[in-house]
């Protein structure tokens, strides 16, 4: 709390005579430090503060329980969030300036994450920005007024005292003065018995929430409007007219939920006639013959088409927004913002070095070896970099590189595989047995140079893959990549 030393020297008035009066003392009530007041916080991130620090208010009376730990859904609540995720925003925005501390922490199994707040109500060391109501007042010199006139000061100060009610008595609103009373009737007109007619149609929450906010329930506003709209309505259509729209527009529901922020707007809107171009037209009811209205009906198909469109335009946006996301290679989100991922390039690298030690067991295998297959393995790795060199001077993406190098490291493999099949059918040589692959990996090298076709895989939610592929297997490498790594699950479990 500041000390009288630290309230501004004006008194609570500034150059347009405004005054500060405590009309009521509070009964529940959360301290917020001037400090964090004065600190230039977005309002929601003050608001979240005020409500960590109300949780600690409440516990106050057991030190042992000091901490804040409200759902994060139950904070975006309160800051009318309409993600709870958005209070990640706010959080940083306090623990940045110090105002709390956070701690993450576990529960239901470790399965789930929370939060821990450290309220702090004092500033961390260090801080510089303003601390008293001083301090602002002394940065913002233009806020300071002296008195304009002899005797403004004293007479702001007798005032003051007189309005502040006693704690737990009701304030006493003051009589205007005759003169001013008389000024007031004398300029009052009397309305039209139509005009109070529909006037008093309006429903009583409304009338109050009307002399509340523009202290009297027949604005001037509210009167013109209905003296526009009684041009074109009996003043029994005009009752009936907002007597409906109170409930069939949603302004009860409003009212209800606190969300009726301009009663007099709102009283203005239901008075008015409404989009149709149809003068006859009374809420998609002709007056005439109490026929639907069809300038209304089509009006309502075209909304709603239109509505369809902006609905499925938005959901294509988002749509092509998230596969920018994807990585092309699994077709994932996997935080790589439309870049191959760790994984799938792992699985691509491992293809090719793969391929090379195939050819390496084939050229071990063979006793009449060419020369050009001397370093077997080498020679299928600087074909397969050869090959991603290429088609990166020509343009390509990571994932057109990985697979011009994937597909030149296969067929080097694919060749001399060939090669020891010939050298086995030769004459005088009998192909050995192979053995049997318990495994059910299949360990020979896969056959390239079959006509493009669709990869005869699905992907992971069982849609067809929309890939194209050479292979005689009919798979390209990323389904044949998921099935082979199926075959070592299941050998593994064996």
């Amino acid at each position: 709390m500041n000390h009288f030393d630290d309230e501004p020297d004006d008194d609570g008035y500034g150059e347009d005579g405004d005054q500060l009066v405590a009309e009521d003392w509070p009964t529940v009530h959360t301290p917020v430090p001037v400090w964090v007041l004065l600190a230039g916080l977005s309002a929601k991130a003050f608001l979240m503060y005020a409500f960590l620090a109300e949780h600690i208010n409440a516990r106050v009376q057991n030190p042992n329980r000091r901490i804040a730990c409200p759902k994060q859904k139950a904070i975006a609540v309160v800051l009318e969030l309409a993600d709870d995720r958005q209070v990640a925003t706010y959080r940083k925005e306090l623990e940045a300036l110090g105002a709390i501390r956070t701690e993450k922490y576990r529960y239901a199994g470790g399965m789930r994450q929370g939060y821990k707040y450290f309220v702090r109500y004092n500033p961390p060391a260090g801080y510089q920005g303003q601390m008293r109501l001083r301090d602002f007042y002394n940065a913002h010199p233009e806020f300071k007024a002296a008195a304009k006139w002899e005797g403004r000061t004293e007479a702001a100060k007798k005032t003051a005292t007189a309005t502040v009610p006693a704690q737990g008595k009701p304030a006493t609103q003051p009589k205007p003065a005759p003169a001013r009373a008389a000024r007031r009737k004398a300029a009052e007109v009397p309305l039209a018995p139509e005009v109070l007619k529909v006037l008093e149609a309006f429903r009583p929450e409304l009338r109050q929430a009307m002399r509340e906010t523009a202290h009297t329930d027949a604005p001037k506003t509210l009167v013109t409007a209905v003296k526009k709209a009684l041009k074109e309505r009996t003043p029994e259509q005009l009752v009936s007219r907002v007597r409906r729209r109170w409930s069939t527009h949603g302004y009860a529901e409003k009212f209800e939920t606190g969300r009726l922020e301009r009663p007099v707007g709102a009283a203005v809107a239901m008075l008015r006639h409404g989009e149709c171009p149809d003068s006859g037209c009374e809420d998609g009811e002709l007056l005439a013959d109490s026929k639907p209205c069809v300038l209304c009906i089509e009006r309502g198909k075209n909304y709603k088409a239109d509505h369809k469109a902006t609905r499925e335009a938005k959901k294509q946006a988002s749509a092509a927004a998230a596969a920018r996301l994807l990585c092309p290679g699994c077709e994932q989100d996997r935080g790589t913002e439309g870049k191959l991922c760790p994984l799938c390039v792992s699985g691509f690298e491992n293809d090719i070095v793969g391929a090379a030690d195939r050819a390496a067991e084939d050229a071990a295998k063979m006793t009449d070896l060419p020369t050009e297959w001397a370093d077997a393995r080498a020679r299928v790795l600087a074909e397969a970099e050869q090959a991603r060199e290429r088609i990166r001077r020509e343009g390509a993406d990571d994932l057109g590189q990985l697979l011009a190098a994937q597909f030149a490291a296969r067929s080097a493999a694919t060749e001399l595989h060939r090669l020891r099949l010939a050298a086995l059918d030769a004459p005088g040589h009998g192909r050995p047995q192979e053995p049997e692959d318990v495994s059910g990996v299949p360990s020979m090298p896969v056959m390239y140079g079959a006509e493009p076709a669709p990869c005869s895989g699905v992907r992971w939610d069982d849609s067809p893959c929309a890939r194209t592929t050479e292979a005689q297997d009919g798979l390209c490498g990323v389904c044949r990549g998921a099935q082979r790594a199926q075959h070592e699950d299941l050998a593994a479990a064996r």
